[in-house]
């Protein structure tokens, strides 16, 4: 028995040095080889980034500076810069030669050190005083260069579009034209030009985005015409344009050119404590495009309502909101080469599309609602509204909306009274929408401050839908497929059920209580007013109601308190669960098949 111990210990302790051996070696030597087992294929190039390297005439030199000495004791920070390292060696062999990788490790008060600080890297000081860098610097032979000041882990799903955004800067000299026409304060963020002059003011992130790729040029609110230059007209819920601005744009459409169009029954981002519906439209246009969203209404929808909290803490005041809406993949157009690239996108008291019967134009839905949706007037949608109550005035109507919708095809001008002044009709190519809170950073990014650099998560897709839109109607798709990659969410579709389960059962509880409660207190209106007047005791009739009612309540109350724990002991129960097969799965399936091998070792010794 002791000798079978003693060749077993050897062999465990063989195992374990052949481990490490082929882990070291592997990490040394086989770097270049991998497994990528990631949903959305997170560490492989896409098809489009290859084409794009691969058509790579510049040479284009990449210097990464990476302090891997200094970061030997941070095994996380030093496998994330490994991880980047990986993927700039990628780019290269994709790039068939054109793309030289150096990399650099810039040693405290070394002259790499000060070539980082030159070309504009920033550092985490460390704690003995050293910087750690982790940047990228690339040049072209027309003099090009771009920079990351430094990777943040925080953007690694977004590692290679940002690499490739870095590269196609370099040789963009000649971005399209963009003409926005918006009355929310997209150049200055939520306070505006007057937050913007103080410094307190940010951009919206899809407004410097567009920048990045787009001569962006902003439409006045009194504007008479289109600036020539346009190659794709922006319209987020515009200011009140008058007639002949509006023909202004219906011209534009009509002559072929290219428009994206946001409207909305009720904008939260141009008001959020808005008593009154925040509206926009565009007069005759959408009806004469082949389109119209209905006036005064917002879209709820029980099947994509977002979480929000409701005041106060705990599970309680998590609650489903009807009106602010994550919209899955399943509800966005996979026909579609834009909406098809996106995973998710976030939206707030949204408007519905309807296409218009005898239109001679194509309605093609890019983003849709569930069919468990339903319309509300869009002034539930102002001030502070109830979850709980929209959620009780909720009725499905088997419906599936339109929130954004493709138009193409022939269309009449929507002033036939000037058409001797223009063109009576065209071809169009638009996309129309009826939300333009998608726009706004709170609902679909995170922003943190490192090292005086903006840093930008995403949580939803709206920013890269924007872009892939603009992009796509202009002609250009090489970073479609890209955008869209690394913002995905993946819920937890047993709990959700659970909960909503749970919730329906515990809604339906509160207002057969509260149905009790009014019965109760109108019950005793009509017994107080039987009672003789100056007396103060009840007959033993109303006493005996009164109890029966009390009885009722707190029989009731009880219920309440049994469905709600049950609610939060089943999901606490799932949770822990998973932690388990978490935590205690590998291990056990390993000391498993270890007893295994003893256990046919030793019947084999027998035998």
């Amino acid at each position: 028995m002791s000798k079978l111990l003693s060749r077993t210990s050897i062999q465990f302790l063989l195992a374990v040095l052949m481990f490490l051996s082929v882990t070291v070696l592997a990490d040394r030597y086989l770097r270049a080889f991998r497994v990528d087992l990631t949903e959305g294929g997170l560490y492989t190039l896409t098809e489009g980034t290859e084409t794009l390297l691969a058509e790579t005439q510049d040479s284009v030199s990449m210097e990464f500076y990476f302090s891997r000495t200094l970061a030997t004791p941070y095994p996380q920070l030093l496998n994330y810069g490994k991880r980047v390292e990986d993927m700039l060696r990628a780019f290269s062999v994709a790039s068939s030669g054109q793309i030289t990788l150096s990399i650099i490790d810039p040693k405290p008060f070394s002259e790499e050190e000060d070539d980082a600080v030159a070309a504009g890297l920033k550092g985490i000081p460390m704690g003995d005083g050293s910087v750690f860098y982790l940047g990228l610097k690339v040049a072209n032979d027309l003099d090009g260069e771009a920079i990351i000041p430094f990777f943040t882990e925080e953007r690694e799903n977004f590692l290679e579009y940002d690499l490739v955004k870095l590269l196609a800067s370099l040789g963009n000299e000649d971005k399209k034209t963009l003409a926005l026409l918006t009355s929310l304060p997209m150049q200055f963020g939520a306070g505006g030009a007057q937050a913007a002059l103080s410094g307190q003011g940010q951009p919206y992130v899809i407004y410097q985005q567009l920048q990045e790729f787009f001569d962006v040029s902003m439409l006045a609110a009194d504007f008479t015409a289109l600036p020539d230059s346009t190659d794709v007209l922006l319209v987020v819920h515009p200011p009140v344009l008058t007639d002949d601005q509006l023909f202004a744009i219906d011209q534009f459409v009509l002559s072929g050119g290219r428009a994206l169009v946001f409207l909305d029954p009720h904008s939260e981002a141009m008001d959020p404590r808005a008593v009154t519906p925040q509206v926009s439209n565009l007069g005759p246009l959408l009806k004469a495009w082949g389109a119209e969203m209905p006036e005064g209404m917002v879209v709820g929808d029980a099947s994509l309502a977002q979480r929000v909290q409701v005041g106060g803490y705990g599970p309680d005041s998590i609650k489903d909101y009807l009106f602010w809406l994550g919209i899955k993949k399943d509800f966005l157009s996979a026909d579609d080469i834009v909406a098809g690239s996106v995973d998710n996108l976030n939206l707030a008291s949204s408007g519905v599309l309807l296409p218009v019967e005898g239109a001679s134009t194509r309605f093609d839905p890019l983003v849709s609602t569930s069919a468990v949706a339903m319309l509300y007037d869009a002034q539930r949608a102002t001030g502070q509204p109830d979850p709980d109550a929209l959620l009780g005035d909720f009725v499905a109507d088997g419906n599936s909306y339109a929130l954004v919708a493709r138009l193409t095809g022939a269309a009449k001008t929507a002033f036939p009274e000037k058409a001797e002044a223009g063109i009576s009709d065209g071809t169009i190519n638009i996309v129309v929408g009826a939300d333009v809170d998608l726009f706004e950073d709170r609902f679909w990014v995170q922003l943190q401050e490192l090292l005086g650099q903006r840093i930008v998560v995403p949580l939803a897709g709206n920013g890269s839908f924007i872009l892939n839109l603009a992009d796509h109607i202009s002609g250009s798709d090489s970073l479609l497929e890209l955008r869209g990659r690394g913002v995905m969410k993946r819920p937890f579709g047993v709990v959700d059920r659970l909960r909503k389960n749970a919730e329906a059962k515990y809604l339906a509880e509160e207002r057969i209580l509260q149905e009790r409660l009014q019965v109760a207190e109108q019950r005793i209106a009509e017994l107080e007013a039987q009672q003789p007047e100056g007396s103060t005791v009840f007959s033993s009739e109303q006493e005996a109601e009164i109890d029966s009612f009390r009885d009722q309540l707190l029989e009731t109350r009880k219920e309440l308190r049994t469905v709600n724990r049950n609610l939060h002991e089943e999901i606490d129960g799932l949770g822990k669960l998973l932690a388990f097969i978490n935590i205690a799965f590998v291990p056990i399936i390993i000391v498993l098949f270890v007893l295994l091998r003893l256990f046919i070792r030793r019947r084999r010794a027998v035998v």
